[in-house]
């Protein structure tokens, strides 16, 4: 039991009321039972942890988490364990021997590839996670990888497109197809059953920009919306930045007395460096947060966990949720907008469109406004387009005081559309 660490005598009403700590965690041990600890994060999380001493090493091993596993059978699997201890052995090295004799199933492999292939190498993870969660585990992720053929794939496919998706079901093929080829990199399948299959639905380009009135829509439905995603989603309209690089921002990147946001290449979809002006507009909503004492995050979510289950500082998530929740406003303040015309509010639609439509929307509106192509692919982190080829090898101007006035005009005109000039906005933050 590491140091003196205090303890009470635990009951399930105590377990029940034991409160968060502010940061990090804590450990409550069980008087009577050496070793044994209720473990509190401060996302809110309770597991029972066992405290050993073998062969002049402390170790800790997780018996369960509460309130799955009970007070009552986290004391008898700490029986067992200190048990095992007693007679020279290792109960959490049996415990994870046992774990790498259950048969490789999809879902076990499948977690296994995203934290170790596609979490190091990609932001999407947790999207991923979720994907597979809703369309792959549910249809084979019980049967033992080596088990899975062809048709099973398919099958995967044609229920996801009878839930509705249509281009989506392209990204699950997509992200199956690298889980089952890495299963075959790591030796447990000679041949992956996803070779030969084609994208079931057609991709087309996107081209949907948002109109002006879906605009004013959208800022009266980010007010609504509030902290972090109603921030999120106008910041994403005002830096015309990448849905991931504006919901993951942290507090270091940003240097708020020159306005400036700095981009890491780890943090940029092409690995470049990147930096972002601010307008005055961006500059208060950041302002605006409260997280900077609490966390490194502006977006912080409440608690997320690794891959051994410990607390870990993630950003924001459910943006799926928050989008639908944003439409439904926007669709209001249409309807609204139009009986103020003396329309049918009824007839009213909104057209489907994406997150990542702001960012085209954004280079689109300042285009309309006179900044120039090569501005805005500067803003937008492009190298291809006016600076591929032998152009990007030669041009290594960085456009700064361009991508500055292109920012500014741009949240001019937004703040026109809200029926306020920059200046009244200025003078509001002030106050």
């Amino acid at each position: 039991e590491p140091g003196a660490m205090p303890k009470r005598n635990l009951n399930a009403a105590v377990v029940e009321r034991l409160k968060p700590p502010a940061k990090g965690q804590e450990d409550q041990f069980d008087k009577g039972y050496p070793g044994l600890a209720l473990r509190i994060s401060y996302g809110g999380r309770k597991s029972w942890v066992f405290f050993y001493r073998l062969r002049g090493k402390q170790r800790r091993m997780k018996l369960g988490s509460w309130p799955a596993m009970s007070l009552a059978e986290a004391r008898q699997a700490w029986r067992d364990a200190r048990n095992e201890v007693e007679f020279g052995r290792d109960p959490a090295a049996e415990k994870l021997e046992a774990r790498r004799r259950e048969p490789d199933t999809v879902q076990r492999v499948a977690e296994q590839f995203i934290e170790k292939w596609h979490r190091p190498r990609n932001r999407t993870a947790d999207e991923i996670v979720r994907m597979f969660e809703r369309h792959l585990y549910p249809v084979i992720g019980h049967r033992e990888i080596k088990d899975i053929g062809r048709q099973d794939i398919l099958e995967v496919l044609d229920k996801a497109e009878e839930r509705g998706l249509s281009v989506g079901v392209n990204r699950i093929l997509t992200n199956v197809r690298r889980l089952f080829g890495w299963a075959v990199e790591r030796g447990l399948i000679e041949t992956s059953p996803v070779t030969g299959i084609k994208p079931p639905a057609k991709e087309r380009a996107r081209d949907r920009v948002l109109t002006d009135d879906e605009l004013r829509a959208f800022l009266t439905a980010c007010d609504k919306a509030g902290n972090p995603f109603g921030t999120i989603f106008r910041l994403l309209l005002l830096t015309a930045q990448r849905r991931d690089e504006v919901a993951s921002a942290a507090w270091a990147e940003f240097d708020l007395q020159d306005k400036l946001w700095r981009l890491s290449g780890e943090r940029t979809k092409n690995g470049k460096p990147h930096d972002v002006p601010l307008s005055q507009a961006a500059l208060d909503l950041i302002t605006e947060l409260e997280s900077k004492e609490s966390s490194s995050l502006l977006f912080p979510a409440r608690f997320a966990r690794d891959t051994e289950n410990e607390e870990k500082e993630r950003p924001a998530s459910g943006f799926g949720r928050a989008k639908n929740r944003l439409d439904a406003a926007m669709l209001v303040e249409l309807q609204r907008m139009a009986e103020e015309r003396g329309e049918d509010p009824e007839k009213v639609v909104l057209p489907p469109w994406r997150i990542h439509d702001l960012r085209r929307t954004a280079a689109s509106g300042m285009a309309r406004l006179g900044v120039g192509i090569h501005v805005v692919e500067k803003l937008l982190n492009h190298t291809s387009g006016t600076f591929g080829g032998i152009v990007a090898v030669y041009q290594r101007h960085d456009f700064a005081d361009e991508k500055r006035g292109a920012v500014d005009a741009w949240a001019d005109f937004i703040a026109t559309l809200s029926g306020k000039t920059a200046q009244v906005l200025a003078s509001e933050a002030a106050d």
